[in-house]
């Protein structure tokens, strides 16, 4: 995650939505409140409660990369059409192949190490892997077979690219935000919550304090330390392991996530240092 000042971390740095001369305001679209049983506040507010965190967007990191990667995979076939125009077609296609979907692969993974995400499998990824695997496995057989297969692996490649794109962008809709609270940490028991949620610790740590399952991932508890300060945060793990608002506006409701946030986590927050706070003078 990138590095921010204090006074930005929370709001987020103005300079991912190009605003020069002013600060993020406190609900961006889509942007949800807690409802009354959260003790919220903001930035420009103060004094105690949870806030929400935004994280860098991810556009940052996915956009460019994704915007290249069709076009590497429409050059795999080139080779292949052209015969013979190159020292070697079948080394310069896989050369073309691999560049597409490492544009697509390393930067999804790269992006979900910097949330600091704690789902690591690469196959958690939004891509579509069944269409992308039957392509490849199709593949030889234009070689041992008949060249047809080739156009039929081809296809099942673009229906995988098409098909990872659109997750990507689906999974994207939500920004990565959590909210978070300074406290006591030895005010801190996880036997305070109901029984439906996961244990990992019962104390406070710095990581995974305590999960709960939804329909497409986990809200998480956990523990994090910022400039010497020490927080409890909540937000949403996607089945991807991307980070997502637990408060923002969804297409498809999540009933489960609904229901488990009617109630915050038991625990009297800290009062917020002003180092994370905004003051007049600085709007």
């Amino acid at each position: 995650m990138d590095a921010v000042l204090d006074n930005h971390w929370l709001l987020g740095n103005p300079e991912w939505w190009n605003l020069k001369d002013e600060l993020p305001p406190d609900i961006r679209n889509g942007e949800l409140t807690p409802n009354s049983n959260w003790a919220t506040s903001t930035p420009r507010l103060g004094n105690h409660g949870w806030m929400r965190q935004r994280m860098k967007p991810l556009a940052y990191k996915l956009l460019f990369p994704l915007a290249w990667a069709p076009f590497f995979l429409i050059l795999t076939v080139i080779p292949l059409v052209f015969s013979g125009e190159t020292p070697n077609d079948q080394l310069i296609s896989f050369i073309f192949f691999s560049i597409s979907w490492i544009l697509v692969i390393y930067p999804l993974f790269d992006s979900r190490e910097l949330q600091l995400s704690h789902i690591n499998s690469i196959y958690k990824l939004p891509i579509d892997w069944n269409l992308l695997f039957i392509g490849i496995a199709i593949f030889p057989i234009h070689i041992l077979v008949d060249p047809r297969f080739g156009w039929i692996s081809y296809l099942f490649l673009c229906a995988a690219m098409y098909r990872t794109i659109r997750l990507i962008q689906n999974m994207m809709l939500i920004p990565p935000s959590r909210f978070v609270l300074p406290i006591e940490i030895k005010n801190w028991n996880s036997g305070d919550l109901n029984n439906s949620w996961s244990i990992k610790s019962n104390k406070w740590n710095i990581g995974p304090i305590a999960h709960y399952k939804c329909l497409d991932g986990y809200l998480t508890l956990s523990g994090m330390r910022r400039s010497k300060v020490n927080f409890l945060s909540i937000t949403f793990v996607h089945k991807s392991g991307f980070i997502q608002d637990p408060f923002f506006k969804r297409e498809k409701e999540d009933l489960i996530l609904i229901n488990i946030l009617q109630k915050p986590p038991t625990i009297m927050g800290n009062s917020w240092p002003k180092k994370f706070l905004i003051t007049s003078e600085e709007e």
